[in-house]
């Protein structure tokens, strides 16, 4: 009689074991999923492919000739008010359509909010960069994003050139490199979604180009003030081009 309660209490002991596994695999803990994150340039609310030209309001014709830019610690935040952490760290680069995605597996479940930091946080920007010297690191100095003369990371990139006489002929040239630690921003954006075991998964964004450089009130003229590559004398420029990055991303419709 003894050893047959030990054995129910064994068989009751194991049942209730794989129920708890099991609602913890349903409470997304266990099973990972496919998750796409991607980024779309707009601008006016149109899709914005590189090199294409857009009128600003001072009638200087625009183009963007490269555009990239760093998240970190990209977390998305679920049902229940926890995080999930996606990435540390990533590097979105912008092919000639204005478009970039990366692919990552996460926790299935429902989410409420996705958040993350432009550029790249503190501890790893002042890191030694020999740390992140794995092939396929997005701090890798191959990516060609460190400052080696400041000892950090450039956090968003663009370039392009302007036509201020609007003769056709794209005489000046635009560069913005932010960068050091007073034009790092931090996002999070409210959006209900559900991550699915068995499906794909996606997380679109567009990003308006116009804004960046553009916002009223926080403008950055390229006639007059072009470039910036990270100097303290002209930090403004980083500052004003980061608060309207942060102002120009937004969940896709």
């Amino acid at each position: 009689m003894i050893k047959k309660i030990k054995s129910i209490t064994a068989l009751s002991f194991a049942a209730l074991l794989l129920i708890g596994v099991t609602a913890c695999k349903k409470n997304g803990e266990k099973i990972n999923s496919d998750l796409s994150i991607a980024f779309q340039t707009q601008v006016g609310g149109s899709n914005y492919a590189i090199n294409d030209v857009y009128r600003n309001a001072s009638d200087i014709d625009i183009k963007f000739e490269s555009f990239q830019f760093y998240l970190s610690d990209i977390t998305i935040v679920n049902s229940d008010g926890e995080g999930r952490l996606v990435s540390e760290i990533e590097l979105f680069k912008f092919d000639a359509t204005g478009h970039s995605k990366l692919d990552f597996r996460v926790p299935h479940g429902e989410y409420e909010s996705i958040q993350f930091g432009i550029g790249v946080k503190k501890e790893l920007n002042e890191a030694d960069p020999s740390n992140y010297s794995a092939e396929g690191h997005p701090l890798n100095t191959v990516e060609n994003t460190y400052w080696g003369w400041a000892g950090m990371y450039r956090f968003v990139m663009n370039e392009g050139r302007f036509d201020a006489d609007l003769d056709g002929d794209f005489e000046g040239i635009f560069a913005y490199h932010t960068g050091r630690e007073l034009s790092y921003r931090t996002l999070t954006l409210p959006h209900e979604f559900t991550i699915s075991k068995k499906e794909d998964n996606a997380l679109n964004f567009t990003i308006d180009l116009y804004q960046l450089l553009e916002k009223p009130g926080n403008e950055v003229d390229v006639v007059t003030e072009p470039f910036y590559h990270g100097s303290t004398e002209d930090e403004d420029i980083s500052i004003r081009i980061s608060d309207n990055m942060k102002g120009a991303i937004a969940i896709a419709p």
